[in-house]
Protein backbone atom coordinates (compact mmCIF):
# COMPACT_ATOMS: atom_id res chain seq x y z
CA UNK A 1 0.00 0.00 0.00
CA UNK A 2 1.10 3.16 -0.31
CA UNK A 3 -0.11 6.85 0.00
CA UNK A 4 -1.97 7.13 -3.29
CA UNK A 5 -4.08 4.24 -3.13
CA UNK A 6 -7.53 5.09 -1.09
CA UNK A 7 -7.63 2.82 2.26
CA UNK A 8 -10.55 1.12 4.15
CA UNK A 9 -9.73 2.14 7.71
CA UNK A 10 -10.66 1.14 11.05
CA UNK A 11 -9.49 3.17 14.25
CA UNK A 12 -11.14 1.60 17.54
CA UNK A 13 -11.05 4.63 20.40
CA UNK A 14 -11.54 7.48 17.75
CA UNK A 15 -13.27 9.17 19.55
CA UNK A 16 -10.71 11.60 21.29
CA UNK A 17 -6.61 11.64 21.67
CA UNK A 18 -3.96 10.12 19.12
CA UNK A 19 -7.66 7.89 17.82
CA UNK A 20 -9.35 11.19 17.02
CA UNK A 21 -6.18 12.99 15.37
CA UNK A 22 -5.37 9.70 12.78
CA UNK A 23 -8.98 9.77 11.86
CA UNK A 24 -9.10 13.18 10.70
CA UNK A 25 -5.98 12.71 9.06
CA UNK A 26 -6.91 9.70 7.37
CA UNK A 27 -10.29 11.64 6.42
CA UNK A 28 -8.32 14.23 5.17
CA UNK A 29 -6.35 12.41 2.92
CA UNK A 30 -9.41 10.83 1.00
CA UNK A 31 -9.63 7.47 2.91
CA UNK A 32 -13.07 5.91 3.98
CA UNK A 33 -12.89 5.73 7.84
CA UNK A 34 -14.59 3.55 10.18
CA UNK A 35 -14.44 5.04 13.47
CA UNK A 36 -15.21 3.11 16.82
CA UNK A 37 -15.64 4.14 20.33
CA UNK A 38 -17.97 3.53 23.08
CA UNK A 39 -18.92 7.47 23.95
CA UNK A 40 -22.06 7.57 21.99
CA UNK A 41 -21.68 11.56 22.03
CA UNK A 42 -18.35 12.00 20.67
CA UNK A 43 -19.05 9.70 17.64
CA UNK A 44 -22.45 11.98 16.86
CA UNK A 45 -19.68 15.31 16.88
CA UNK A 46 -17.60 13.27 14.96
CA UNK A 47 -20.37 12.34 12.08
CA UNK A 48 -21.87 16.18 12.23
CA UNK A 49 -18.24 17.22 11.63
CA UNK A 50 -16.54 14.78 8.38
CA UNK A 51 -20.40 13.44 7.15
CA UNK A 52 -20.02 11.29 4.81
CA UNK A 53 -16.20 10.84 4.89
CA UNK A 54 -16.56 9.06 8.15
CA UNK A 55 -19.04 6.22 9.09
CA UNK A 56 -19.22 5.83 12.95
CA UNK A 57 -20.03 2.76 15.38
CA UNK A 58 -20.67 2.70 18.82
CA UNK A 59 -18.97 -0.33 20.34
CA UNK A 60 -17.14 -1.32 23.48
CA UNK A 61 -14.57 -3.33 22.12
CA UNK A 62 -13.46 -4.83 25.55
CA UNK A 63 -16.02 -7.60 24.97
CA UNK A 64 -15.77 -9.98 22.78
CA UNK A 65 -19.37 -10.06 21.68
CA UNK A 66 -19.47 -6.58 20.75
CA UNK A 67 -16.28 -7.95 18.27
CA UNK A 68 -18.33 -10.10 16.51
CA UNK A 69 -21.23 -7.20 15.93
CA UNK A 70 -18.48 -4.66 14.86
CA UNK A 71 -17.06 -7.32 12.42
CA UNK A 72 -20.97 -8.04 11.13
CA UNK A 73 -21.99 -4.72 10.47
CA UNK A 74 -18.44 -3.89 8.72
CA UNK A 75 -19.75 -7.09 6.46
CA UNK A 76 -22.99 -6.07 6.38
CA UNK A 77 -21.96 -2.29 4.61
CA UNK A 78 -19.46 -4.82 2.52
CA UNK A 79 -16.68 -2.76 3.12
CA UNK A 80 -13.38 -4.64 2.87
CA UNK A 81 -11.11 -3.32 5.29
CA UNK A 82 -7.78 -2.37 4.52
CA UNK A 83 -6.12 -1.31 7.53
CA UNK A 84 -6.92 -2.28 11.25
CA UNK A 85 -5.78 0.67 13.60
CA UNK A 86 -5.93 -1.11 17.12
CA UNK A 87 -5.60 2.67 19.25
CA UNK A 88 -8.01 2.09 21.85
CA UNK A 89 -6.38 1.78 25.35
CA UNK A 90 -7.24 2.58 28.73
CA UNK A 91 -4.93 2.97 31.91
CA UNK A 92 -5.37 3.61 35.41
CA UNK A 93 -2.74 5.42 38.25
CA UNK A 94 -1.88 3.68 41.73
CA UNK A 95 -1.14 1.04 43.37
CA UNK A 96 -1.87 -2.55 42.32
CA UNK A 97 -3.44 -3.59 45.43
CA UNK A 98 -5.36 -0.40 45.83
CA UNK A 99 -7.13 -0.03 42.48
CA UNK A 100 -10.27 -1.64 42.25
CA UNK A 101 -10.08 -5.50 40.43
CA UNK A 102 -12.89 -4.25 38.23
CA UNK A 103 -10.77 -1.61 36.59
CA UNK A 104 -7.58 -3.88 36.24
CA UNK A 105 -9.48 -6.48 34.54
CA UNK A 106 -11.00 -3.44 32.53
CA UNK A 107 -7.39 -2.74 31.17
CA UNK A 108 -6.51 -6.15 30.44
CA UNK A 109 -10.37 -6.70 28.67
CA UNK A 110 -9.43 -3.86 26.31
CA UNK A 111 -5.49 -3.47 26.18
CA UNK A 112 -5.04 -7.14 25.74
CA UNK A 113 -8.18 -9.25 24.83
CA UNK A 114 -9.91 -6.48 22.55
CA UNK A 115 -6.94 -5.62 20.60
CA UNK A 116 -5.68 -9.23 20.33
CA UNK A 117 -9.39 -10.44 19.03
CA UNK A 118 -9.62 -7.83 16.56
CA UNK A 119 -6.16 -8.40 15.13
CA UNK A 120 -7.07 -12.57 14.92
CA UNK A 121 -10.45 -11.96 12.74
CA UNK A 122 -9.32 -9.00 10.75
CA UNK A 123 -5.93 -10.47 9.86
CA UNK A 124 -7.45 -13.69 8.77
CA UNK A 125 -9.67 -11.58 6.04
CA UNK A 126 -6.33 -9.53 4.61
CA UNK A 127 -4.40 -12.67 4.73
CA UNK A 128 -7.20 -14.32 2.52
CA UNK A 129 -7.11 -11.25 -0.01
CA UNK A 130 -3.21 -11.13 0.23
CA UNK A 131 -2.80 -7.58 1.17
CA UNK A 132 -3.79 -5.16 4.01
CA UNK A 133 -2.75 -3.51 7.02
CA UNK A 134 -2.46 -3.20 11.25
CA UNK A 135 -1.04 -0.86 13.09
CA UNK A 136 -1.47 -1.61 16.89
CA UNK A 137 -0.83 1.17 19.58
CA UNK A 138 1.89 0.15 21.88
CA UNK A 139 3.64 2.63 23.96
CA UNK A 140 7.20 3.22 25.19
CA UNK A 141 6.48 2.30 28.39
CA UNK A 142 6.76 -1.14 26.76
CA UNK A 143 10.67 -1.23 26.22
CA UNK A 144 10.79 -0.45 29.49
CA UNK A 145 11.00 -3.43 32.53
CA UNK A 146 7.83 -2.38 34.32
CA UNK A 147 6.20 0.49 35.89
CA UNK A 148 5.38 0.80 39.29
CA UNK A 149 1.51 2.33 39.79
CA UNK A 150 0.97 1.73 36.48
CA UNK A 151 2.06 -1.80 36.37
CA UNK A 152 -1.13 -3.31 34.40
CA UNK A 153 -0.84 -0.49 32.23
CA UNK A 154 2.55 -1.14 31.39
CA UNK A 155 2.22 -5.00 31.12
CA UNK A 156 -0.41 -4.99 28.73
CA UNK A 157 1.22 -2.57 26.25
CA UNK A 158 4.64 -4.67 26.45
CA UNK A 159 1.86 -7.75 25.24
CA UNK A 160 0.96 -5.43 22.19
CA UNK A 161 4.58 -4.88 21.29
CA UNK A 162 5.78 -8.17 21.72
CA UNK A 163 2.46 -9.11 19.52
CA UNK A 164 3.03 -7.02 17.16
CA UNK A 165 6.36 -7.76 16.10
CA UNK A 166 5.40 -12.03 16.24
CA UNK A 167 2.69 -10.65 13.83
CA UNK A 168 5.19 -8.58 11.81
CA UNK A 169 7.52 -12.03 11.02
CA UNK A 170 4.38 -13.94 10.57
CA UNK A 171 2.69 -11.91 8.09
CA UNK A 172 5.48 -9.58 6.20
CA UNK A 173 5.47 -12.65 3.13
CA UNK A 174 1.54 -12.56 3.27
CA UNK A 175 1.23 -8.86 2.10
CA UNK A 176 0.30 -7.35 5.73
CA UNK A 177 2.08 -4.93 6.88
CA UNK A 178 1.82 -4.34 10.31
CA UNK A 179 3.50 -1.73 12.75
CA UNK A 180 3.50 -0.93 16.40
CA UNK A 181 3.06 2.67 17.82
CA UNK A 182 4.68 3.34 20.72
CA UNK A 183 4.03 6.86 21.66
CA UNK A 184 5.81 8.15 25.03
CA UNK A 185 3.90 10.52 27.52
CA UNK A 186 1.18 12.16 25.07
CA UNK A 187 -1.43 15.15 26.32
CA UNK A 188 -4.91 12.83 25.78
CA UNK A 189 -7.40 11.86 28.15
CA UNK A 190 -5.74 9.19 30.25
CA UNK A 191 -7.90 8.04 33.38
CA UNK A 192 -7.54 9.75 36.03
CA UNK A 193 -4.79 11.69 34.33
CA UNK A 194 -6.46 14.89 32.53
CA UNK A 195 -4.15 16.95 30.53
CA UNK A 196 -5.95 19.93 32.39
CA UNK A 197 -3.92 19.03 35.65
CA UNK A 198 -1.71 21.96 36.77
CA UNK A 199 1.75 20.88 37.20
CA UNK A 200 1.34 17.48 34.64
CA UNK A 201 2.33 19.63 31.52
CA UNK A 202 5.89 18.83 32.19
CA UNK A 203 5.40 15.04 31.39
CA UNK A 204 4.29 15.47 28.07
CA UNK A 205 6.71 14.98 25.63
CA UNK A 206 4.21 15.00 22.36
CA UNK A 207 0.57 15.61 21.62
CA UNK A 208 -1.74 13.58 20.00
CA UNK A 209 -1.61 15.67 16.62
CA UNK A 210 2.56 15.30 16.44
CA UNK A 211 1.91 10.99 17.46
CA UNK A 212 -0.92 10.84 14.78
CA UNK A 213 1.11 12.66 11.50
CA UNK A 214 4.21 10.70 12.44
CA UNK A 215 2.45 7.42 12.69
CA UNK A 216 1.06 8.32 8.83
CA UNK A 217 4.00 8.86 7.69
CA UNK A 218 6.28 5.94 9.05
CA UNK A 219 3.41 3.71 8.25
CA UNK A 220 3.42 4.31 4.62
CA UNK A 221 7.11 4.43 4.73
CA UNK A 222 7.12 0.42 5.46
CA UNK A 223 8.63 1.05 9.47
CA UNK A 224 7.85 -1.68 11.82
CA UNK A 225 8.21 0.91 14.81
CA UNK A 226 7.19 3.94 14.50
CA UNK A 227 8.66 5.97 18.10
CA UNK A 228 7.22 10.04 18.12
CA UNK A 229 9.89 12.20 19.35
CA UNK A 230 13.38 12.56 19.65
CA UNK A 231 13.86 12.38 23.01
CA UNK A 232 11.50 9.20 22.82
CA UNK A 233 13.41 7.43 20.10
CA UNK A 234 16.80 8.59 23.24
CA UNK A 235 14.82 7.00 26.15
CA UNK A 236 14.41 4.06 24.11
CA UNK A 237 18.06 3.81 23.43
CA UNK A 238 19.07 4.63 26.50
CA UNK A 239 17.29 1.81 28.64
CA UNK A 240 19.25 -0.35 26.38
CA UNK A 241 22.21 -0.29 28.38
CA UNK A 242 20.65 0.38 32.31
CA UNK A 243 19.71 -2.64 34.56
CA UNK A 244 16.44 -3.16 35.53
CA UNK A 245 16.88 -2.30 38.65
CA UNK A 246 17.92 0.83 37.71
CA UNK A 247 14.83 1.51 35.06
CA UNK A 248 12.62 -0.19 38.21
CA UNK A 249 13.11 2.86 40.16
CA UNK A 250 13.24 5.80 37.69
CA UNK A 251 10.06 5.29 36.77
CA UNK A 252 8.22 4.54 40.05
CA UNK A 253 10.28 8.13 41.17
CA UNK A 254 8.62 9.89 37.97
CA UNK A 255 5.19 8.27 38.30
CA UNK A 256 5.13 9.07 41.92
CA UNK A 257 5.40 12.72 41.13
CA UNK A 258 2.93 12.51 38.92
CA UNK A 259 0.69 10.70 42.27
CA UNK A 260 1.71 13.58 43.89
CA UNK A 261 -0.04 16.00 41.33
CA UNK A 262 -3.82 14.24 40.97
Amino acid sequence: MSRGDKLNVIITGASSGIGRELLKIFADKGHCVIAVARREDKLQEIKEEFGEKVKVICKDISKPENIDKLYGEIKELDIEVDLLINNAGTGEHGLFWEIDIKSQMEIVDLNIRGLTYLTRIFSEDMIRKGGGGIINVASTAAFQCGGALLGVYYASKSYVLALTEALIEEMEYRGVRVMALCPGPTSTEFKGMSTKRKGLEKFYITTPRQVAECCYKDYFKGKNICVPGFLNKIIIFTTRFLPRKVQRKIVRRIQEKKKRLL
